[in-house]
């Protein structure tokens, strides 16, 4: 009776029993299947890289307005705030003068055809920058204005930058609404007169 009651408590103690299932195989066929998927979708997606272009490599604005390069001259950001309909606006943007010689700077509005030269002329030290706004580090600086803007905000304005020594560049500036951070760029009709 010892024997039974030992044996009972064993049963009771671990009640698993112990069974070894078959290892379950895939067939070869399903093996190569998915092998072969799993190569095909990574040469398909390493294909994408091979028609697409680094976008990192593109040259871009990455700022509201355009650059123009004229010479030793870079002029980046190149906008107009205007209110459009004919009233007068601000040019801005930084030019940058990488030469070794002052550069005195015209900014020239074409318009149907005709160039306006505006004012005021930019100077422009050399290895320097001036912003065309006339924001300075001590606020003395005065905006290059045009009398009248056509375009209205959304459109664009053909802006000319010419240096003293005859180099011109020429591009598309887009023409921003005096808001939020152009608000401060409101030309008005005296400032324009000056």
């Amino acid at each position: 009776m010892g024997l039974q009651r030992e044996r009972a408590r064993a049963a009771r103690v671990s009640p698993v029993i112990s069974r070894s299932a078959a290892p379950h195989r895939v067939p070869r066929s399903r093996r190569v299947a998915v092998v072969g998927l799993a190569l095909a979708a990574s040469l398909g997606l390493g294909a994408c890289q091979m028609t697409s272009p680094v976008t990192t490599d593109l040259a871009y604005d990455p700022a509201d307005g355009v650059s123009v390069d004229a010479g030793d001259l870079a002029v980046r950001d190149l906008l107009v705030v205007s209110e459009g309909g004919g009233a007068p606006g601000v040019v801005s943007g930084l030019v940058v003068n990488n030469g070794t010689q002052e550069a005195q700077v015209t900014v020239i509005v074409i318009a149907d055809g005709q160039m306006t030269p505006l004012s005021p002329t930019v100077t422009v030290p050399a290895d320097g920058a001036v912003r065309l706004d006339g924001i300075g580090v001590d606020g003395s600086g005065q905006a290059v204005s045009i009398p009248s803007v056509t375009a209205n905000p959304g459109g664009t304005v053909e802006i000319t930058v010419q240096s003293d020594g005859g180099v011109a560049g020429s591009g598309l500036a887009p023409v921003l609404a005096p808001d939020g951070y152009y608000s401060d760029h409101v030309a008005t009709t005296s400032d324009v007169s000056n």
